[in-house]
């Protein structure tokens, strides 16, 4: 949940008719959205294993998971108004090839399930 505001912002930014338009503007979408759950995983892993072993490591961990965010939000505000044109096509890029190795990863889990399915 605390990934959500991002994630919802971010495909609007995405989705605002500017960026690349077929199967590479999927794919970046898909990337921003396999970015959010790869952050959002990565959050509840660190904070549930600091939970686990007491009060204090759950405190740093969760001031990490918040610098992390602090970093992250501040790197795409750069992304978006001040950043080269390099670093700009970087992270799109970035994003392209992490929404088609997701897209194709999805696809694989799917046609498993469904062959689970029909082979028992």
């Amino acid at each position: 949940m605390a990934t959500l505001p991002a994630a919802v912002i971010g495909f609007a930014g995405l989705t605002d008719g500017i960026g690349p338009k077929g199967w590479r503007g999927f794919a970046e979408v898909f990337g921003w959205a396999v970015a959010c759950l790869l952050t959002a995983i990565l959050a509840a892993f660190v904070l549930t294993r600091a939970s686990r072993v007491g009060t204090l490591a759950y405190m740093l961990s969760l001031a990490t998971v918040a610098g992390m965010g602090a970093l992250g939000y501040s790197l795409l505000e750069w992304l978006g108004l001040d950043a080269p044109t390099s670093a700009k096509a970087l992270f799109t890029s970035s994003l392209q090839v992490l929404g088609a190795f997701g897209a194709a990863i999805s696809v694989i889990l799917v046609a498993n399930v469904f062959w689970k399915r029909v082979t028992t």
